[in-house]
């Protein structure tokens, strides 16, 4: 997620009361251990919105685990995603530190996630690298897996799977200090975990979304939205005029895509075909990330600053209600049956799980723990749900 971290201001989005977890192993070992003991739910956890929902304090879902990107140190959470218990927070992008055999290192960020068969890749930030986690090395008496670290470009900041598994496209916004900044994407191998091209790309690109085919790569940059060829990994064209756009997702079959202007608080819909916006919908305020339903027909959209998620009908293309999300909801991710939608909200370091036939609030989930400040460096930006349970479930 762009504009998440102190390396990388980004277009709007802040975390004034976010503190940055110590780099040594004291501070961080007692963060983690109150993931671990803490309780789960959260009396507070009730939000509300268009719909009646009810607060629960104990979740139902589908077999599965979810992998939550926790963006301000390098880790992420392990889900169960049946019950929403965390099962174990891992440290990744983690070089050893001289003279510590317990490897505990936490100078940089972990923004992306992405699943490639049984592999998870994560965008370390901070050190421009991406790593490469088995999700069988995963261990919940051992916080620190086995990795593969792949030097990329300058801060990735998203990582997408191209729908054949064979390739992962990383966004890389680079610095952020002026308009001729270096940023581009990477294109890793999932056969070698390679970086096989590097594609300089103007405008910090922040979110890569692939055509159902895979033939096409959507990434979306501040200079609009670019196109590119998966077969020869060169540009197809660009569409400018959509203001400040940061997410992206493309219908099932494909026809059309969905962009969030930051700016201007909409989405605009987009006909893959003829390249042209057909439509904007009016939106919350910073509109982030997005997902689409399994059959095309609901779209839901993160308004951070506006503490609230958006649900578009997507034949009527206008927004059918609000659901109120409090804690700076940015992220969301949808169950692979399309039965929960799961809001990372950043502010809060939680996750509310979302039963979306009903609206009901069926799972809170705290990536902290109890005591102030005890979420600080568990901000979601990323969520990867898998229908495979994590080990420890």
């Amino acid at each position: 997620m762009a504009g998440r971290t102190a390396f990388i201001p980004g277009p709007l989005r802040t975390h004034p009361a976010r503190t940055a977890v110590a780099a040594g192993g004291a501070a961080a070992v007692l963060v983690i251990a109150a993931v671990l003991t803490a309780g789960l739910s959260h009396p507070g956890a009730s939000h509300r919105g268009a719909r009646a929902r009810l607060a629960a304090s104990t979740c139902s879902g589908p077999a599965g685990a979810a992998y939550v990107s926790d963006s301000g140190w390098d880790g992420f959470s392990a889900i169960d995603t049946a019950t929403c218990q965390v099962v174990q927070t891992y440290n990744v992008g983690d070089t050893q530190v001289p003279g510590d055999a317990g490897d505990y290192n936490y100078s940089s960020t972990n923004e992306g996630i992405a699943v490639s068969g049984g592999n998870l890749y994560f965008a370390d930030t901070g050190t421009s690298n991406v790593a490469v986690i088995a999700t069988s090395s995963l261990d919940p008496s051992n916080y620190n897996p086995p990795e593969q670290l792949i030097n990329v470009g300058l801060f990735p900041q998203d990582v997408a799977v191209t729908p054949d598994g064979k390739q992962v496209w990383v966004a890389e916004t680079g610095p952020q200090t002026s308009p001729s900044s270096p940023s581009g994407v990477s294109v890793i191998s999932t056969a070698s975990d390679q970086v096989t091209a590097h594609l300089p790309v103007g405008g910090q690109p922040s979110q890569v979304a692939f055509s159902p085919s895979g033939a096409v790569a959507y990434v979306v940059t501040a200079d609009g939205l670019w196109l590119f060829s998966t077969a020869t990994e060169k540009p197809a064209g660009v569409i400018h005029g959509l203001g400040d756009p940061r997410g992206i997702v493309v219908s099932p079959d494909g026809s059309t895509l969905y962009v969030t202007d930051t700016q201007a608080g909409t989405v605009a819909v987009i006909n893959a075909a003829t390249r042209a916006v057909t439509h904007t919908i009016k939106v919350g305020q910073l509109p982030w990330q997005l997902a689409i339903s399994p059959n095309g027909q609901t779209l839901y959209v993160a308004n951070p600053d506006s503490d609230s998620v958006s649900v578009i009908d997507t034949a009527a293309n206008r927004v059918t209600h609000t659901i109120s999300v409090t804690g700076d909801p940015d992220t969301l991710a949808l169950t692979p049956n399309g039965q929960q939608l799961w809001i990372g909200q950043s502010t809060a370091a939680f996750v509310t799980v979302l039963d979306i036939a009903t609206d009901t609030t069926v799972g809170s989930i705290n990536l902290g723990g109890p005591t102030p400040q005890s979420g600080d460096g568990y901000e979601p930006t990323g969520i990867a749900l898998v229908s495979t349970p994590t080990a420890g479930s």
